[in-house]
């Protein structure tokens, strides 16, 4: 039950159900979802731990205040921590996952299609994360993945939601990753991913 109550929560906040900064009553949500407060306090104390809202000592939950400001930080760290994450991947990659990146890439632009932000998100985000599993780098990993989920909940869905964004473009961002795994990138990896991150600006 407690990982459907931490996705239940996640889905709510990224598909923009609650207010930057919007207090987060357990025992309002429990009532919703019909169970008690335990389950939804532990979901959102997880959901804390992962940027995605914040735990003040007596004055409970409230949902993250993601800013342009707070999205351009995460970028500037992001940039070489995923430059290092593909450059590794190149090492490690096989035919399969080759297919699956290609899969995720195809269902992040047919959700996109049909105006779906969620689960284009979801897909964006499950992109990304194969590639950092592909480093092999447990540390590396683990640090994409703190310093990105307040960025794919919140700043990714605004930003696949922005109306001068295309097809087009969103299929180019994610096959300079693929091009650059099978090994004849037309850019070295850095470049590749500054594309990738600095396009969306």
């Amino acid at each position: 039950m407690r990982h459907s109550v931490v996705d239940a929560i996640r889905r709510a906040l990224m598909q923009g159900r609650f207010q930057p900064g919007e207090a987060l009553s357990d025992v309002a949500l429990a009532a919703e979802m019909g169970i008690s407060r335990g389950p939804v306090r532990e979901a959102l104390l997880m959901l804390a731990e992962e940027g995605l809202v914040v735990h003040l000592q007596n004055r409970g939950f409230s949902v993250l205040k993601f800013t342009k400001q707070d999205a351009k930080e995460v970028q500037e760290v992001r940039m070489p921590l995923e430059v290092l994450a593909l450059e590794l991947a190149c090492r490690r990659v096989k035919p399969d996952d080759l297919r699956k990146l290609e899969q995720l890439g195809d269902d992040l632009c047919t959700g996109f299609e049909k105006g779906e932000i969620v689960e284009a998100t979801r897909c964006d985000l499950e992109f990304h994360q194969t590639v950092w599993e592909l480093s092999g780098n447990s540390r590396l990993i683990a640090a994409l993945r703190t310093l990105t989920a307040p960025y794919f909940a919140y700043g990714s869905a605004f930003r696949l939601g922005r109306p001068d964004l295309c097809t087009e473009l969103l299929r180019q961002q994610h096959d300079v990753y693929l091009e650059c795994l099978r090994g004849n990138p037309a850019h070295p990896a850095a470049e590749c991913v500054r594309f990738h991150i600095y396009q969306w600006e």
